[in-house]
């Protein structure tokens, strides 16, 4: 059974973190920085993207982006290759750079896009930056607070929109809009339905009925299911992904086990459920549950 398909149609909207694997660096220089960044911009004239927000990091990379078409997969497939093979040549390094399979989650453009292009850019303070989110170097939010436009990586229009009609206005009210954030500080959230999307669960809902293939993902997960996972990946300092994806490894199949017998008992979640979301057979499940349950005393 193949992994969960991406949430992909025209127009869809992504918050996407790309991680360093085992907590390696994705940017060792400046020059990462640049080569990343003019990548982006590569790609997004390749795929008709439109690009409304990014925050680079040493270990962590989050955009926001909208694809034209639905073809997410095919977009980070191709960047990720690139990248890493530059990085490893630079470097002297083999071997995969990214951690897993990224994380995409779709956002509710019509309710959060300026949400979440703010949580992007606030990303920096809540590694520890030294510099206000409106003065790192290596995010996107300079684009947003200053008066003129000069960015062409950055597709800032529709997020500054509901700031007001002319630019300096929009300017000075996205970077208050940004410092309330900053002073909420780690409060601030986005709300995650499902572990799939950003928005309200009628919108997840509309974006799941929709009678297309694009659309076939991996269930929505109830709260109890979706507390159970978070609790054993952070337990085990895993990636929730990697829990749910095709990775064999020894250490993160003890943990799948851990997490699959625990939503099965504790929720009662179906095998077939179970089977879709952690990617497996019915059978396979079937097996792990049976593995983890105590023997029938005789």
């Amino acid at each position: 059974m193949g992994r969960p398909k991406r949430l992909q149609f025209p127009g869809a909207c992504y918050y996407i973190v790309l991680k360093g694997n085992n907590r390696q660096d994705i940017f060792v220089s400046n020059a990462d920085r640049r080569y990343f960044l003019s990548l982006a911009r590569a790609y997004k004239e390749r795929y008709g993207l439109k690009v409304y927000a990014y925050c680079l990091l040493g270990r962590e990379v989050h955009v926001l982006l909208e694809t034209s078409s639905p073809n997410l997969s095919t977009v980070m497939q191709g960047f990720n290759t690139v990248y890493t093979k530059y990085f490893n040549a630079q470097h002297n390094t083999v071997g995969h750079l990214f951690q897993g399979r990224y994380k995409a989650l779709l956002v509710d453009k019509a309710e959060y896009l300026a949400e979440a292009s703010a949580f992007v850019h606030l990303q920096s303070a809540r590694a520890g930056m030294k510099e206000k989110p409106w003065r790192y170097q290596w995010s996107s939010c300079g684009a947003y607070v200053e008066a003129e436009e000069g960015r062409p990586l950055i597709d800032s229009d529709a997020v500054l929109a509901p700031f007001g009609k002319i630019r300096i206005k929009q300017s000075v009210r996205y970077l208050q809009f940004i410092k309330d954030r900053v002073k909420a500080g780690p409060t601030y959230e986005l709300p995650v339905v499902g572990g799939m999307a950003v928005g309200s669960e009628e919108f997840l809902a509309k974006v799941l009925s929709q009678d297309s293939p694009s659309y076939a993902a991996r269930p929505a997960l109830g709260p109890e299911a979706r507390k159970i996972l978070a609790e054993v990946a952070a337990h085990h300092g895993m990636d929730e992904d990697k829990l749910t994806g095709r990775v064999q490894w020894r250490e993160v199949s003890s943990v799948r086990r851990a997490a699959v017998h625990r939503i099965w008992k504790e929720t009662k979640m179906g095998v077939t459920e179970l089977s879709r979301l952690f990617n497996r057979t019915p059978s396979a499940i079937s097996q792990i549950i049976r593995a983890m349950e105590p023997p029938l005393s005789r």
